[in-house]
């Protein structure tokens, strides 16, 4: 009994701190967003908008997506985290060049610096987001080993 107990608390938690990690994404996004539409429209670069967008909805894919399967991979196996993180790293490269490879058929050559240039701050605010947010819970992933092991 007392064991589906912790495990039913580990599970709430590992799901809170993956809506956790989504929240914070969202709010970064929007910030990310809000700061390139003032660039936008104080500078009179309207050119800035369509980047803008796109790298918005890449971005809150990404978050939502990883959050959600970290969540599913922290409550199954804690062991396997780290093989996610990895794995995590490889598909978010990957996926940014497809989204850069589609941008540069869309708009062609002439539009890829500028996309470039603003696809860059919201791809480093996820991976400053990703490093940091799960550097800090690591401590409770090591708690759950710590469980798992004295069980």
């Amino acid at each position: 009994m007392e064991e589906t107990l912790n495990d039913n608390s580990r599970q709430k938690e590992v799901k809170a701190i993956g809506l956790s990690f989504i929240k914070r994404g969202i709010a970064y996004v929007v910030l990310l967003f809000a700061a390139a539409m003032a660039i936008a429209y104080a500078s009179g670069n309207e050119w800035i908008i369509v980047p803008a967008i796109v790298s918005a909805l890449y971005t809150l894919a990404i978050v939502v997506a990883e959050g959600l399967l970290w969540g599913r991979v922290a409550s199954r196996s804690v062991d396997a985290l780290t093989t996610f993180y990895s794995a995590v790293s490889g598909f978010r490269m990957l996926l940014t060049i497809v989204v850069m490879f589609g941008y540069y058929l869309a708009f062609g050559r002439d539009g890829m610096l500028g996309f470039l240039s603003v696809l860059a701050p919201f791809y480093v605010v996820m991976l400053v987001h990703h490093s940091i947010f799960f550097g800090m819970k690591s401590k409770i992933i090591d708690k759950f080993n710590n469980v798992k092991q004295h069980s």
